[in-house]
């Protein structure tokens, strides 16, 4: 197993993502918002780190992380351009769906970024060193 960089974002984002969304139980077991750190986090919300992380992890061991550091980038930079549009909230939740504030949208367009420089400008193998024969 080669660590590239794509390989190591994935697993940092497992790692966090998996850690953000098992502890925002803590703070909301349902509909109603709750503050992470400076984050809102809901239910929804919660399952949806949840399930992120676990499939970052996945697709870290199952040498998919090129592929889910493209989609995962390009999911989370609309969310992130989404939540920046008052239009687009139904009940105070991002598409009816979950609470966010703006330090989610600068996270969701930062961390879909990184992901999208990673996923698709990054080579998915590692530098070798060749001899001369």
């Amino acid at each position: 197993m080669v660590w590239t960089a794509n390989r190591v974002l994935t697993l940092v984002l497992g790692i966090l993502f998996t850690w953000v969304g098992f502890f925002g139980f803590f703070v909301s077991l349902s509909m109603t918002a709750g503050i992470l750190f400076v984050f809102d986090v809901d239910l929804v919300h919660n399952l949806i780190h949840l399930v992120t992380g676990l499939l970052a992890l996945f697709a870290t061991f199952a040498e998919w992380s090129r592929l889910f550091n493209r989609i995962f980038g390009v999911i989370y930079l609309i969310l992130g351009i989404a939540g920046l549009f008052p239009a687009l909230y139904l009940d105070g939740r991002l598409l009816g769906i979950t609470h966010v504030n703006a330090a989610d949208n600068v996270l969701h367009i930062v961390v879909g970024l990184v992901a999208c420089i990673v996923g698709y400008a990054l080579a998915e193998y590692s530098a070798t060193t060749r001899t001369a024969i």
